[in-house]
């Protein structure tokens, strides 16, 4: 058994690929798109691949063509991206462990210590938006360190020195000037010469005068991506972040102490403890169940690996003064700081959050090598350490494995809201603008959303103007898209290689909590009083709604179950939102056989607001004793729909002027369930 675990050409790949499984793959076919991979899927499917070559030139020109070719081979299908994610999240791996054992061949268990820690880092949460990422960053990544390997190949193999420095350069090249997130890590090139050439050379002079002339023209080529980067980035071609740091108080020493210990501690420290929550609080829910096996599974299969890793000499010539875990702290927070580089330049903060954890991918490598160094220096080696490392290994897969879980559920929250949408909207007029203040979703906002809204109500796109869009008012209020909540006021975004022009006049106000079902606001049937405690930016906007822009007679559209799921069974939101479109028309005995199905179904409201339309089709089709204890059983629930509830029942005496219906006895059942005239 033992000689099959010291064969690394298999263990060691195997080993990886079991960490990548466990970690990211395992909810694999229930992922979807998220951020920009539904922009960037839309474009794909409407205006092909080579779109991606304008789409980028404002931000990013040479991304540009790295999107058109991988687009071009692997489609616009979400599983087929999160397959291609796994795959090149393990090459990534299986990369690096190669490259850095031509750099320091005796650290063969501290590597792979490295190697292990960074394919599992928690500090980074976003393998699963993988359309964007994999183009975006990880394809440079592996540019870029693959120039690293040959340059240290180079450096170990004179006989081809000059053919694999020319290559070296090529990918190095590649790696920067296609996108800026790993500028800084070029720094790194160097520490790896300056550790080659100290295995070689006796002075220190020697090694640092090699390693500088080694490093030159590699150093040529970064200072003139540093020269090109800020001369484009300040030209009137660039359209993204705006970067003012020589000009900014950031040289502050103040701020540059902030910065570092900052950096320093979320890197570092707090992105590994982080992974203690999953054990912190034990509620016996599927997920946790499924992460402590994780857990398990991962640590003790990694414990077994490196216990008996290779064999009983490896490193046993290295004495207990060697340096390496001193040169791995070193080049650890080195590196972390120069992968910090790049979004401190662009302003951005460093957060262990969604979007801005994107950052720690140009610091992974850096924090991994830091908390290798940092246990070799204090545990030196043995059973303690590779217990250490082992569970810490073992909880950043199930970290991952849980924060892969919070993206199934947005997926699932994504679709249900599409499938909301289209009961309750079969078809929008063109140029209609949907204004919510922000919807219940993790990982997509509302620029995003944008995309597949107009891939289900537009299946043809015949110029550049963008149909439909949607607005989260919390984002956008009192910016040049979205600058006041008044009629008639011009709506203008420009997005990549489209644009949209719309007017607020021309809008329909959505809302959705977390427990209740997508509803469109009105100023008359689901005003502010049905929406207590709402925020003050979307009251505002309730009386720009015009749901007659909402086309009910329609047909549904047609959802790609691909993206937005097979239809869901028919549970109680698929009536509400059928009974909201049948009120719209006026329909209130439509509205009741909804309810009447609902009854069959033994469904109920999800949130007491969603019985109002009930409430009035009952009491307006003459069934008012239903109407009233529906309206007890709602005011039980929720005391603050009284004020909704007062105005429900005076529009109904309104319309039943020509029956018999005691107004004084309506408003004192509603004051039986505590409301207040």
């Amino acid at each position: 058994m033992f000689k099959k675990i010291k064969n690394e050409k298999l263990t060691i790949p195997g080993i990886i690929l079991l960490l990548v499984l466990l970690a990211y793959g395992l909810l694999t076919p229930r992922m979807g798109f998220y951020w920009d991979d539904w922009p960037f899927a839309w474009l794909l499917r409407f205006f092909g691949p080579t779109e991606f070559i304008a789409a980028f030139r404002p931000f990013r020109p040479f991304l540009g063509p790295i999107f058109t070719i991988t687009t071009a081979i692997f489609g616009g299908d979400p599983f087929t991206w999160q397959l291609v994610g796994l795959a090149i999240r393990f090459l990534l791996s299986l990369e690096l462990w190669y490259v850095l054992r031509l750099v320091w061949p005796s650290q063969k268990r501290n590597l792979m210590w490295v190697v292990l820690l960074f394919t599992v880092y928690p500090g980074y949460q976003q393998q699963w938006v993988s359309l964007t990422h994999i183009n975006q960053e990880i394809i440079p990544l592996t540019w870029l360190i693959a120039s690293f390997g040959l340059t240290a190949f180079a450096i170990r193999n004179e006989r081809h020195r000059k053919g694999l420095t020319i290559l070296a350069i090529v990918l190095q090249a590649m790696g920067l000037f296609s996108t800026e997130y790993f500028f800084g890590l070029e720094i790194l090139r160097f520490f790896f010469l300056l550790a080659i050439f100290s295995e070689i050379l006796t002075t220190r002079k020697d090694v640092l005068q090699k390693a500088v002339y080694s490093w030159f023209p590699y150093f040529c080529v970064w200072i003139l991506n540093a020269v090109w980067t800020y001369a484009y980035h300040h030209s009137t071609a660039y359209n993204s972040y705006n970067i003012n740091i020589l000009s900014s108080s950031a040289f502050s020493p103040l701020a540059i102490g902030n910065e570092i210990l900052t950096t320093i501690s979320l890197s570092g420290f707090v992105s590994w403890l982080n992974t203690f929550n999953i054990v912190s609080a034990l509620d016996g829910t599927l997920t946790q169940i499924l992460s402590l096996t994780i857990l398990l599974v991962s640590a003790s299969a990694i414990f077994m690996f490196m216990r008996f890793f290779l064999d009983e000499t490896t490193d046993q010539y290295l004495l207990k003064e060697d340096s390496w875990g001193k040169w791995a702290i070193s080049i650890g927070l080195a590196v972390i700081f120069a992968g910090r580089l790049p979004s401190w330049a662009a302003g951005l903060p460093l957060k262990l959050e969604f979007d801005y954890d994107r950052f720690f991918l140009s610091i992974m490598f850096g924090a991994s090598l830091f908390i290798v160094g940092l246990a070799t220096f204090i545990l030196n080696d043995g059973k303690r350490k590779i217990f250490i490392l082992s569970l810490l290994i073992g909880l950043s897969t199930a970290y991952q494995f849980s924060v892969a879980n919070t993206f199934r559920r947005d997926t699932s929250n994504q679709q249900d809201i599409f499938w909301q949408m289209a009961w309750r909207m079969p078809a929008l007029k063109k140029g209609t603008v949907l204004l919510t203040y922000e919807l219940p979703l993790k990982y997509v906002s509302d620029l995003q959303i944008t995309a597949p809204l107009n891939w289900m109500y537009a299946s043809t796109i015949t110029d550049r103007q963008l149909p439909y869009l949607l607005l989260y008012i919390k984002s956008r209020f009192n910016s040049t898209t979205l600058p006041s909540l008044q009629p008639n006021v011009p709506i203008q975004l420009q997005y990549r290689t489209v644009e949209f022009n719309g007017s607020t006049s021309d809008s329909v106000v959505i809302y959705k909590d977390a427990d209740g079902c997508l509803r469109v606001l009105d100023s008359v049937y689901a005003n502010a009083e049905t929406v207590p405690g709402a925020s003050y930016f979307l009251l505002n906007a309730i009386p720009l709604s015009k749901p007659n822009l909402i086309q009910g007679k329609a047909p549904q559209p047609i959802l790609n179950k691909k993206l937005f799921g097979s239809e869901p069974a028919h549970g109680w939101c698929y009536f509400y939102e059928k009974a909201e479109l049948a009120r719209q028309q006026s329909d209130w005995e439509g509205v009741v056989k909804l309810y009447d199905q609902t009854k069959k179904a033994k469904l109920s409201a999800s949130v007491p607001v969603e019985n109002l339309p009930f409430i009035e089709a009952l009491a307006i089709t003459g069934q008012t004793d239903l109407a009233l204890q529906l309206t007890d059983r709602t005011l039980k629930i929720q005391k603050e729909l009284c004020p909704a509830i007062y105005s429900l029942w005076d529009r109904v005496l309104k319309n039943l002027s020509t029956r018999t219906l005691n107004a004084s006895d309506i408003n004192e059942r509603i004051r039986q369930n505590g409301c207040k005239p």
